[in-house]
């Protein structure tokens, strides 16, 4: 979603804009589930909820596969005024889009907004609902010069396999066992998951590792299959239990690093799924931070008109869904069109 993509003017390497346009398509599926709808307040029961559950694990990946890519891009990055520079490639888009979105809210939403809203929320990553992913990633690009110093001091591989794997001990671990009132193992540095992400990226991007593509699709489908089946046969008149815990835990984690392992080297030889997964890739932070207009805007109109309970998926999940994306890439077009324009002019005027 953030940081570091490659010009354009270079060979771009497309299986990287595959993971991203995957990523930002995940997000906004599973804001279908965890957000919009009552997938997780209903009664698990028939055929659809049964694709619901399944399915749905792969989409909880989205957010991990975009700190897997930061740390991927970002291995190489080092302490220098250019790359502190870059933070506004970020900024610039958070602030336009939060000013727009507290308008929406404003005048839309009828939330009656002051200018001390407007300004404390816009600080406080609120005034655009999903604005907790930039907080984190701030943090996360401040420290990745020096994360990229600890990381290449580590002697070898076997090492590094062993740090990422302390780090899984301590976030993965304690996402899985901590929970229904248990805890069984420390759990302090849970919310250490970004780093554990962006080492993983790191590592695959030194050592390429690579994965039977049919092996991994069975691990997936397989993992996918957890909570469902063991809904199906142990669980009744009740909603999902997530046996498997969520996308950071022990279960969510193999299927994020192996879904970027099956895509990260794609060859795509059509020009026209190139340039169409790059666009969306470049855009892909701006469609993120103005999705949630599009979800206030369409979500409420189909469930009031037509969205009645979870057993619609099928004929609703394929309508919202790429409303959503789609209208969410043409904002995002338009104020990268927008952007380039005002500063394109402004240069021109200042010759």
């Amino acid at each position: 979603m953030i940081n570091s993509i490659p010009s354009t003017k270079t060979e771009r390497n497309h299986g990287i804009d595959i993971i991203r346009c995957c990523a930002i398509l995940f997000v906004i599926s599973g804001h279908f589930f965890s957000l919009h709808t009552a997938f997780r307040s209903s009664i698990f029961e028939g055929s659809s909820m049964f694709l619901q559950a399944t399915i749905n694990t792969l989409f909880q990946t989205g957010v991990p596969l975009f700190i897997m890519l930061t740390g991927c891009l970002n291995i190489n990055k080092t302490i220098n005024k250019k790359y502190y520079k870059g933070i506004t490639k970020v900024l610039i888009p958070y602030l336009v889009f939060s000013i727009i979105t507290l308008l929406f809210r404003d005048y839309y939403l009828h939330e009656e907004l002051s200018i001390r809203n407007y300004v404390g929320m816009t600080l406080r990553f609120c005034g655009i609902p999903y604005g907790w992913y930039i907080e984190m990633w701030i943090g996360l690009f401040l420290l990745t010069p020096f994360l990229n110093i600890l990381y290449k001091g580590i002697a070898n591989q076997r090492h590094k396999l062993l740090f990422i794997g302390s780090l899984l001990t301590m976030t993965a671990l304690p996402n899985f066992l901590n929970r229904y009132g248990l805890h069984i193992v420390p759990g302090y540095w849970e919310k250490c998951y970004p780093l554990a992400f962006y080492f993983i990226g790191a590592y695959i991007q030194e050592y390429k590792p690579q994965i039977n593509k049919w092996a991994g699709i069975g691990i997936i489908v397989g993992i996918s299959l957890i909570n469902p089946v063991f809904n199906t046969l142990f669980v009744s008149n009740h909603t999902l239990i997530q046996i498997c815990g969520d996308s950071m835990g022990v279960f969510g984690t193999p299927v994020a690093v192996i879904f970027f392992l099956l895509c990260y080297k794609a060859n795509i030889k059509s020009k026209a799924i190139q340039q169409a997964t790059t666009k969306i890739a470049l855009l892909s932070l701006d469609m993120y931070l103005c999705s949630y207009i599009f979800d206030a805007l369409y979500y409420p109109y189909f469930k009031e008109h037509y969205f009645i309970n979870q057993s619609q998926f099928g004929m609703f999940f394929f309508i919202i869904v790429p409303l959503v994306f789609v209208s969410s890439f043409l904002m995002s077009w338009f104020r990268k069109t927008a952007h380039m324009v005002i500063f394109h002019t402004g240069h021109e005027i200042k010759r």
